[in-house]
């Protein structure tokens, strides 16, 4: 949290004229300023600046307050980031009201700083030196068409072929080493450092202020087996989820024009700038997620997806038109037969030529979807219906109830289908995802684990490390295994993740902590308390001996594991059941059917285990 002082101080420096001025044209009138409305399209200026007042007032919009309002409105900042912008600006250091809230900002301030001088040396290694001429400049010129202008706009580097020469340079300028681990650009193994990008064309990756964050870079070694694309490690500043390749650069232009294009690819995006098309912006060859879908309303709610025209562009764009659809965004999808892509439609039409093709390749989704059924799929009625299942599952993500109304009738219209009887569909849908919400949120699931097996099982597993992780097993064979160890290599062998996230996390701390095994006699996790357990001395007053759980622990162990086996297969099945639900392809239907036997039948394995016969 920012200090008052601070606050304060940001704006008893800042001047609201000098700010404002650097994104609008203000020309001085009498006491005040005036320029051209930013929100509006007009020819006579109506924004008045008041350097005295410290205010300013749009009125062709109505529009209006202080130099923070103002980042907010035209940046699409957040209070916050206001601040740190005009502190940046001004050259003031925020003091934070906690001191660790202020050692984590220290942190966090030099993580910028290696990033700003990643970039930089990236940059000199592309244009000066003869191994970046050579391999990076030839393959973003030749082999990939981007210009110097681009090259220099995104501020394009390369990473040299050298082991640690990032890591070597930067330790001499008097970056600390765990800086740089932590920046996700240096790596340690056998006692070693080494530069973690190497051999790549370096896109560096900007936030909405234009400072450098974390970096993509492109494998251009063909005879190494790397992959292609690599990311930087997530960090304290970087989270992959919450950013967008590009955006620092678009985030004009998609004001500007109320739209933006979303790709796949760094490339796609330097070919459509390069093509005139500026208003676009990537998810970094990643899965797109809500918080990228929020970042791009904060410009704009009119959204066309601009994906490869292959199938895995075609699936990916499908998997993502529900939860756009669900933030109540305006949604176009670009539909191409022959596979094309961003990159070559870029370099095949001028930059009007272009604009003119994507408006009629845009579809909405009812049309997109209809689409895609008639080039995969022949008039199967069967296969229709789902098709048209699957629409109205997508209707029924739209809050807006015109639109859902609206999009009704063009279902109607497109599949000659009455009204009345998808109206009917539409609300057998939403009674059972209102049925499934009103489960999902009853008080006895939300206040209590006890009816869910799965996270029962999960807190039994957590409990039994934290009380007997250290304790040896007895098992039969020159091997021996604690308890920690065997619930450990049963998730790793079986790929298991605990469901619940603050399980997850525990667990996760535990294993952290594993190279303490044996030194301690038992596990200490932060914000898990050991429970106490009493021995049932009632029973022993009566002469009744009760055997304790520690001694029979193995058999214990054992009965939750299979347990637990059999619930995580159980949650499998269900899930390929409404994979099964939702296929329309035929052949993918076979494959989930197949998968479905297979799980049943280790499930019944598990259950002979545990002398179920079910």
């Amino acid at each position: 949290m920012i200090s008052k002082e601070t606050i304060k101080r940001i704006f008893s420096v800042s001047c609201i004229e000098e700010v404002i001025g650097d994104f609008i044209f203000l020309k001085k009138s009498g006491l005040n300023y005036r320029g051209l409305s930013p929100f509006s399209n007009e020819k006579t200026p109506s924004l008045i600046v008041s350097p005295i007042k410290k205010i300013w007032k749009d009125f062709s919009s109505g529009k209006g307050g202080n130099i923070i309002t103002f980042l907010m409105e035209h940046e699409n900042y957040t209070y916050v980031e206001s601040l740190h912008y005009l502190a940046k600006k001004y050259d003031i250091k925020i003091q934070e009201e906690k001191k660790n809230t202020f050692i984590r900002k220290i942190d966090h301030e030099n993580l910028y700083l290696i990033q700003d001088y990643a970039k930089c040396f990236f940059m000199k290694q592309l244009s000066d030196t003869k191994e970046g001429q050579e391999k990076g400049l030839i393959y973003l010129m030749k082999q990939r068409g981007i210009n110097m202008k681009i090259i220099h706009q995104f501020e394009l580097g390369f990473a040299p072929f050298s082991w640690n020469k990032f890591t070597e340079n930067a330790l001499k300028k008097g970056f600390q080493i765990q800086d740089l681990k932590k920046s996700g650009l240096t790596g340690f193994k056998r006692s070693n450092h080494f530069d973690c990008f190497r051999k790549r064309v370096m896109f560096p990756i900007h936030d909405l202020s234009g400072r450098v964050i974390g970096f993509g870079g492109r494998n251009i070694d063909n005879s190494s087996r790397s992959i292609k694309y690599l990311n930087s490690s997530e960090n304290d500043i970087f989270r992959k989820s919450k950013i967008l390749y590009g955006l620092f650069q678009a985030k004009k232009n998609i004001l500007k024009e109320d739209l933006c294009y979303l790709v796949e690819g760094y490339t796609d995006v330097l070919s459509l700038h390069q093509s005139g098309i500026k208003n676009v912006v990537s998810s970094s060859g990643t899965s797109l997620t809500i918080d990228q879908i929020l970042l791009i309303k904060r410009f704009t709610k009119s959204i066309v997806l601009f994906y490869d025209g292959d199938r895995s562009g075609i699936k990916a764009s499908l998997r993502v038109i529900n939860m756009i659809l669900e933030q109540e965004m305006d949604l176009r999808i670009l539909f191409f037969y022959n596979g094309e892509d961003p990159d070559y439609l870029a370099k095949k039409y001028s930059s009007s030529q272009l604009r003119e093709f994507l408006g009629k390749k845009s579809y909405h989704f009812i049309s997109f979807k209809k689409k895609i059924y008639e080039k995969f799929h022949q008039d199967d009625p069967m296969k229709k219906s789902f098709l048209v299942l699957n629409i109205l599952k997508s209707i029924s993500k739209i809050p807006n109830l015109l639109q859902r109304e609206l999009y009704i009738q063009e279902t109607s219209k497109l599949f000659q289908l009455r009204q009345e009887v998808l109206i009917s569909e539409l609300e057998r849908i939403n009674k059972k995802k209102k049925l499934y919400k009103k489960i999902e949120n009853h008080p006895i699931l939300l206040n209590s684990e006890r009816n869910n097996t799965l996270l029962l099982l999960e807190k039994k597993l957590i409990q039994l490390i934290l009380n007997y992780g250290n304790k040896m097993l007895k098992k039969e064979g020159p091997h021996t295994t604690t308890v920690f160890e065997e619930i450990f290599h049963t998730f790793q062998d079986y790929n298991f993740r605990f469901s619940l996230d603050s399980h997850q996390k525990i667990f996760d701390k535990i294993c952290l902590q594993k190279e303490n095994i044996g030194k301690k006699p038992s596990f200490v996790v932060e914000g898990e308390k050991k429970k106490k357990y009493y021995s049932l001395s009632q029973w022993n007053k009566k002469g009744i001996e009760v055997s304790s759980q520690e001694e029979n622990i193995d058999r214990y162990l054992m009965d939750i594991l299979l347990r637990y086996k059999t619930q995580y297969i159980l949650k499998l099945i269900q899930k390929e059941i409404l994979n099964f639900q939702k296929e329309i392809r035929r052949d993918k239907n076979q494959m989930i059917l197949k998968k479905i036997m297979y799980l049943t039948n280790l499930k019944n394995e598990l259950n002979k285990k545990l002398h179920r016969y079910v």
